[in-house]
């Protein structure tokens, strides 16, 4: 009689038990796996700083959607990287410490992969390439620079199908 008892509390037990939970999908990268990938060594965040307007990116993060304003200024403690726009909000505060990679503490990874000779025209980009876009400062917009840019994207990897424009 002790094996039934038994085997009803096996029973019950199983049936409290939670479903197995499924881990959460991968983020979509918009680069493809094993191509390499260099930030630019042209500049730092002095140079960056400013007002930028993001004319195309990759759908990967919602704060960096086309037409966001981005600010990016220097402080006693990094970087500080600030976007508003039709996407929403954001803000992180990064170190470098390689020229032209930003890292946030646990936030993104921002590398600057590209940006012309007179800081205009800017092609950022992660190094999982979850997300990446290409800015300009406002007013500044050049087809020759965003063509330039857009070439350094498919030269680190990614995927120009997936951009979406302003």
């Amino acid at each position: 009689m002790k094996r039934p008892g038994l085997l009803l509390l096996l029973v019950l037990a199983a049936c409290g038990r939670p479903e197995p939970v499924a881990p959460p999908p991968a983020a979509a990268s918009f680069r493809q796996p094993g191509t390499m990938i260099a930030s630019t060594l042209r500049g730092d965040a002095q140079d960056l700083s400013g007002e930028w307007v993001i004319a195309e990116s990759y759908p990967g993060a919602p704060f960096a959607a086309p037409g966001t304003r981005v600010a990016v200024a220097p402080t006693d403690g990094g970087t500080l990287w600030r976007f508003a726009g039709p996407g929403g909000t954001a803000e992180f505060l990064t170190v470098t410490e390689v020229p032209g990679r930003y890292r946030a503490e646990g936030g993104p990874e921002l590398w600057v992969l590209w940006v012309d000779d007179d800081f205009r025209t800017a092609a950022v980009g992660t190094p999982d390439g979850r997300f990446g876009w290409i800015m300009d400062r406002p007013g500044q917009a050049s087809e020759d620079r965003t063509r330039a840019a857009r070439e350094m994207l498919d030269f680190n990897g990614y995927d120009l199908g997936g951009l979406d424009g302003a």
